[in-house]
């Protein structure tokens, strides 16, 4: 009788690409994948420890799932990702329960890890693992696709670096191979994902090769729109920007990770660039088109961090006009070098003060920058219904799990499915999200 399994996974979407072909991995060994875990003879967590508020969630998870190994059919209860390969020598120790663990090196030990109790990981890679096309959970219409793995920067608040490994690129004729894949089983958005993008292909190419790669996706049938995510803002040449406006299909979308604007935490964070050059850099991204859509992330909170640098972030994003903001408060984390530094550290009461005042500050922008759509019509992809059985979607201007969405009222004689790219004049927007009408 074949065995069953159901796995659950946590954080990023770079995860969820792990999560996918793990999945794809047991499928092909005879395994039956159950949406339920009382349902499963195995368990396995896909776990995330980018900071303090992941790790807490990762071990919350694993413990919640050891009651169906106490009281259920489940057999054996596994954990995989980055928390059991950050604490690979110690991580079956900690946690009685768990029967194996396998990191992010080598995706294929599930298999060792399901057969052997006390499995751990294989070490880390220094070239970038392929293990096949992947099972896609998400929606059929869209899929992520990582071009490359690890990190090249030294971030001195950042344990990426020492999970992940050295930055490892894909070459370009897989990520191309998996694109086409996509594209045939019905595919029309992909978002391209990496620690960071910017970088792609200087470790195989001993160039940047993202605008080359670009222009090769462009040229897919069935790709409609082309996401990227995560640019380092130091790394985002003009070479590199004239490309995601050279090609059709990239969206007009930039996500790209300050993480702070004074140049005094930026030095401490081990980034370069400061206030000044972040600005000329938004403004030469809206020079090509205003419309464009702009995501950040910033930390409140580093080590040192004064209330008049703290305000610094604030006249940034009300000034630059940022769509999208993403705020973290400073999470210690173990052998980085940020703890190195002989800095005041802000406490937890301020740090939350902080990251609240910089919400209602992006917030007031945001709705603000959706103003600019009320009246126009944009494309929007169409995710299903809501409970007043009116489509939602996203435009080209949101990126999937972490933007607003487009609610539409369809007054139209067309029937419209989930997966289709329609045409829909913006009426109305709220601090997130627009609202607006098919247009006939």
């Amino acid at each position: 009788m074949n065995q069953t399994i159901y796995l659950i996974t946590l954080g990023c979407e770079k995860n969820t690409v792990d999560a996918e072909h793990i999945l794809s991995i047991v499928k092909e060994d005879g395994f039956t994948v159950v949406d339920d875990p009382k349902d499963a003879d195995v368990i396995v967590v896909n776990t995330c420890s980018f900071i303090e508020d992941a790790k807490k969630e990762s071990i919350d998870t694993i413990f919640d799932h050891t009651l169906y190994k106490k009281y259920g059919k489940c057999k054996k209860l596994i954990v995989s990702g980055c928390m059991s390969e950050r604490y690979k020598e110690e991580f079956l120790k900690m946690f009685d329960e768990v029967d194996s663990a396998i990191g992010i090196n080598n995706l294929r030990d599930i298999l060792k890890a399901i057969k052997e109790d006390g499995y751990h990981s294989s070490p880390k890679t220094k070239e970038y693992q392929e293990y096949g096309f992947r099972e896609n959970t998400g929606f059929s219409f869209s899929a992520y696709i990582r071009i490359s793995d690890g990190c090249h920067a030294k971030c001195s608040f950042c344990a990426i670096p020492l999970i992940r490994g050295e930055y490892r690129s894909r070459t370009m004729e897989n990520i191309l191979e998996e694109a086409n894949f996509h594209a045939k089983n019905g595919v029309k958005e992909i978002n391209l994902i990496a620690q960071e993008t910017t970088y792609y292909g200087y470790d195989l190419y001993k160039k940047f090769m993202l605008g080359e790669l670009l222009k090769e996706l462009d040229k897919i049938e069935g790709i409609e729109w082309i996401r990227v995510l995560y640019h380092n803002p130091v790394v985002l040449t003009d070479d590199i920007l004239q490309a995601f406006f050279d090609t059709k299909k990239v969206v007009p979308y930039f996500d790209i990770p300050l993480q702070h604007v004074n140049k005094v935490i930026l030095q401490d964070m081990n980034r370069k660039g400061d206030y000044d050059s972040y600005k000329t850099l938004i403004n030469k991204i809206r020079n090509y088109d205003e419309n464009i859509a702009i995501r950040t992330s910033f930390i409140v909170g580093f080590p040192g961090e004064t209330k008049e640098e703290f305000k610094e972030i604030l006249r940034f994003v009300r000034e630059c006009e940022i769509d999208r903001v993403g705020v973290f408060t400073y999470s210690e984390e173990e052998n980085t070098t940020a703890l190195l530094l002989d800095k005041e550290k802000v406490n937890n009461e301020k740090k939350f003060i902080r990251r609240e005042k910089l919400m209602r500050v992006a917030i007031e922008v945001s709705q603000k920058r959706l103003e600019r759509f009320v009246g126009k019509i944009i494309d929007v992809l169409v995710y299903g219904n809501d409970d007043n059985n009116d489509l939602y979607g996203r435009s080209k201007y949101d990126a999937p799990d972490v933007d607003g969405l487009v609610y539409i009222e369809n007054n139209s004689d067309t029937t419209i499915k989930m997966g289709d790219i329609v045409s829909v004049k913006i009426t109305h927007n709220n601090e997130y999200d627009l609202f607006g009408i098919v247009e006939k």
